[in-house]
């Protein structure tokens, strides 16, 4: 991270943008507009992740960047005066591998950050705290660097492009898509209580197998997201205890997470799934509940912002598809410190979080154009 980050700030360089290292790790780099040039201007952030996860690809977060360090570049290039700064941000740790825990970068920037969390450890004992000052923050500055207080100037937007990481742009064959809304989650821990016992004595009518009673719901789970329109429900890990092929299953947790557009469809199918967990804790004679559940509500994109980028698609492909994100990302995080918008750029069979991972050439021209052309708009208004 280091090295990309050298590398990123002699191209800000070349592009007379001045960076900075905060202390969160996030990379900055300011383009002043030709209006004002005070430090205490408004400003309309761009930018992505740079990190991302182990044996990944190489567009899933930094090409939001670099596209972001693209339009201020064009910005430059043609002259064009705007009334606020422009802040290309690098976010640092969206994924969230090194500590369990997602969106650092995101979260300080935007006044969120706990700093009870500066106290995390990673697998090697080594507190975040230790690692920012490791890589050349200062932890201690978490407040002065938060875009909250102000003392960075008012920021007025937030602008994310991202790779799809499905199909639907490649079905329509656009290049870009529009993202209205970044879907909630729901994810928890259902639990599962059955009866150990020999798998060559005891007779299946008297079973309580755990473990195939989480089969029944895992199915029953699948199947009603299925039925549901705009609904993602998944059971992504399972975790069986004692686990040896002699022995009927007495304990099983399931890894819940469930995502929808809308807050009320998400929790009416967890108190579904809920009652599905009843029925089967009656019909198979098993002790069955949900035994956690963290909410994370959905976040919909500024209307004017996004109006903004559809306009501008329009002008560069034939149709605009509007999509909602059923993954997480930045622009859900700064969405509560400014109006935020967000652009999704095909790719090839939808493959992300894999070295395989890839954005032609001539998609990313056309969503730094949508992109440029957008911010344009959103100076006039």
């Amino acid at each position: 991270m280091k090295a990309t980050h050298a590398q990123i700030r002699k191209w800000m360089q070349a592009s007379s943008i001045e960076s900075r290292l905060d202390a969160f790790g996030n990379l900055i780099g300011r383009h002043s507009g030709a209006l004002n040039g005070s430090q205490q201007a408004d400003v309309f952030m761009i930018g992505s992740h740079l990190d991302t996860v182990v044996n990944a690809g190489r567009f899933d977060g930094p090409m939001g960047v670099m596209l972001g360090l693209g339009v201020a570049e064009l910005i430059r290039e043609s002259d064009i005066a705007l009334p606020f700064d422009i802040d290309v941000v690098g976010f640092s740790e969206e994924e969230g591998v090194r500590f369990g825990f997602p969106f650092i970068g995101s979260l300080g920037i935007s006044g969120q950050f706990d700093p009870g969390d500066l106290d995390r450890v990673d697998v090697k004992g080594v507190t975040m705290r230790q690692a920012l000052a490791d890589f050349g923050c200062d932890p201690d500055k978490f407040e002065a660097d938060s875009y909250r207080s102000g003392s960075r100037g008012k920021v007025i937007g937030f602008m994310e492009a991202h790779l799809e990481q499905a199909t639907r742009l490649e079905q329509s064959n656009s290049p870009v898509g529009i993202v209205t809304s970044i879907a909630g989650q729901t994810r928890g821990t259902i639990v599962i209580e059955g009866v150990a016992g020999h798998a060559g004595t005891v007779p299946h009518d008297q079973r309580r197998d755990a473990l195939a009673g989480a089969a029944k719901l895992i199915l029953d789970i699948e199947k009603l997201g299925q039925e549901t329109p705009g609904l993602y429900a998944t059971v992504g890990a399972i975790t069986a205890k004692p686990s040896l092929s002699n022995v009927i299953c007495g304990h099983v947790e399931l890894m819940l997470d469930l995502r929808h557009e809308l807050d009320e469809v998400r929790l009416k199918s967890l108190k579904t799934i809920d009652l599905m967990i009843r029925e089967l804790s009656a019909t198979r004679d098993l002790a069955a509940r949900i035994h956690r559940a963290d909410h994370s509500p959905a976040v919909p994109m500024d209307g004017a912002l996004t109006r903004s980028l559809e306009t501008s698609a329009g002008g560069a492909q034939s149709s605009v598809e509007m999509m909602v994100s059923g993954a997480g990302h930045d622009a859900m995080v700064m969405a509560k410190l400014a109006p935020s918008c967000m652009l999704f750029v095909r790719c090839r069979d939808g493959v992300s979080h894999h070295p395989d991972e890839f954005v032609a050439p001539e998609d990313i021209r056309v969503a730094l154009e949508v992109m440029t052309n957008a911010l344009i708009q959103i100076s006039e208004t």
